[in-house]
């Protein structure tokens, strides 16, 4: 009977393996015991925290007075909230338009559009649409994920669009996977009126990983990083030391004679009390000032020149450190002012920063809103607008546009609308330019143009084959 044993249904609850528990230093959260009776002695929070080989703790706390993690985070906040967020469709020619004003769509999926874009836009009655992106982006980063709990006028139906949605604390939450496979949310603590004995469904929180990897679990960037931002926040701290002390005089009183235990504490207080006559920036006799000191039982002074940040090569150790906490978090390290780059100018560095680490996390973002506020509603879109975020300056903009159009890419219209401006009625604004011929390559968009490299020496007037 031994051989037929592989075909006996096997004991579900017994032998089904837990993606998540043990996973003590990758997400925030551990998944709690579908079948425990003690719910709330088991939510365990194991990776909010992590301590280095030096002894140094790396928490939440920690992260959030880490210059160089905050200019980090901040950079790729500002990045996100600063964007416009609309509702957009595919229409009948296979184009993505404004799905509340195009009169193209359907009005099912208008009024439904209407609705996600009011509560993107106005997320909750006090923080504003670029308040509530910028503190989601500084979440999904410091913690490595997000909660943002919807709230509904009636909290049971998962069809209704939320009227507010508010950012949970990612420390003071839990996922639980129930056996239909979908998530629960439980609260450590009341939080924006929802209670910590009720869990909250699946439909009732959106749950972003940064850095997904087992079941619902996600790395969180801080823990990993402990011992660079260890070092990071030590560095700083030795620096604080040597500017705070390192200018005012030092050194040791030193003698050959034994001196009783007695007589040294007599010979010690009345050392101090010179020494601080002589260096103090308030004496205690203005009458005597600058009076030297008199030392007795054979006492010499021995100066102690301070370490300074130089003698102990800390100065390229910080820099080295933060480049490589920019790199975990996808920011270039010149974006924070830290070391030089390869890019010949900031619009270029402003392109690799959006498609390298802002285009995922925006793709992300949609993703979920897609999934938790557009279900039964298959041909609307949530999409954040970066046209603004790569236009340059506005003298970039104007020679795109010019080279756009002479080049029968755009018309006049399609130029002026780039440019922000209104669109002209005429037949010559609509139409296409058409030179005929073969069209001369845009200027700017080499390879020297554009930061890419190559032999400047072999460029030409065509800026790419080095022919006139």
């Amino acid at each position: 009977m031994g051989v037929l044993d592989i075909f006996k249904r096997k004991d579900k609850a017994q032998k089904e393996s837990n993606t998540l528990f043990g996973q003590t230093t990758l997400g925030n959260n551990v998944l709690r015991n579908i079948g425990s009776q003690s719910a709330f002695q088991q939510m365990l929070y194991v990776t909010t925290s992590s301590a280095t080989q030096a002894g140094r703790t790396v928490d939440m706390s920690t992260l959030s007075r880490n210059s160089t993690v905050m200019a980090c985070l901040a950079v790729k906040a500002r990045a996100l909230s600063q964007l416009p967020v609309r509702i957009v469709a595919y229409n009948e020619n296979d184009e993505l338009v404004d799905a509340c004003h195009d009169v193209s769509i359907g009005a099912r999926d208008k009024i439904k559009a209407r609705q996600v874009y009011n509560l993107l836009a106005n997320p909750n009655n006090f923080q504003s649409q670029y308040e509530f992106w910028y503190q989601f982006s500084m979440w999904l980063d410091m913690a490595g994920e997000c909660y943002t709990v919807f709230w509904r006028k009636d909290q049971s139906k998962a069809d209704q669009t939320p009227l507010e949605m508010y950012i949970l604390d990612a420390t003071l939450i839990t996922t639980q996977l129930t056996e239909t496979r979908y998530p629960m949310y439980r609260l450590a603590t009341p939080s924006y009126g929802f209670s910590k004995d009720a869990p909250l469904d699946y439909w009732q929180v959106m749950h972003l990983n940064e850095m997904g990897w087992q079941g619902s679990g996600s790395w969180n960037k801080g823990t990993l990083l402990a011992e660079l931002i260890g070092l990071d926040q030590d560095i700083d701290l030795y620096a604080n030391y040597v500017m705070q002390n390192g200018a005012k005089p030092s050194g040791l009183f030193v003698t050959d004679q034994v001196i009783p235990d007695s007589k040294y504490k007599e010979i010690a207080a009345r050392l101090k009390e010179g020494w601080s006559q002589l260096t103090g920036s308030r004496p205690t006799d203005p009458s005597k000032p600058g009076q030297g000191m008199l030392l007795d039982n054979g006492m010499k002074y021995m100066p102690v020149e301070m370490l300074t940040i130089q003698d102990a090569d800390v100065a390229a150790l910080k820099s080295q450190t933060m480049q490589r906490i920019c790199g975990v978090f996808g920011v270039p390290p010149q974006m924070i002012s830290v070391g030089e780059g390869k890019f010949n100018n900031t619009q270029t560095l402003m392109d690799e920063f959006y498609k390298s680490t802002i285009s995922p996390l925006i793709m992300n973002v949609e993703q979920k809103l897609k999934m938790s506020l557009l279900q039964g509603y298959p041909n609307l879109y949530v999409q954040f607008q970066t046209e603004n975020f790569l236009k340059g300056a506005p003298l970039d903009q104007m020679n795109y546009s010019v080279a756009g159009v002479n080049a029968g890419i755009l018309t006049p219209n399609e130029a002026r609308k780039y440019l922000g401006l209104s669109e002209i009625d005429d037949t010559i604004a609509k139409t296409l330019v058409n030179k005929g011929g073969k069209q001369e390559p845009i200027s700017g968009s080499s390879p020297q143009d554009t930061g890419g490299g190559g032999n400047t020496s072999s460029v030409g007037k065509t800026g790419q084959n080095g022919k006139a």
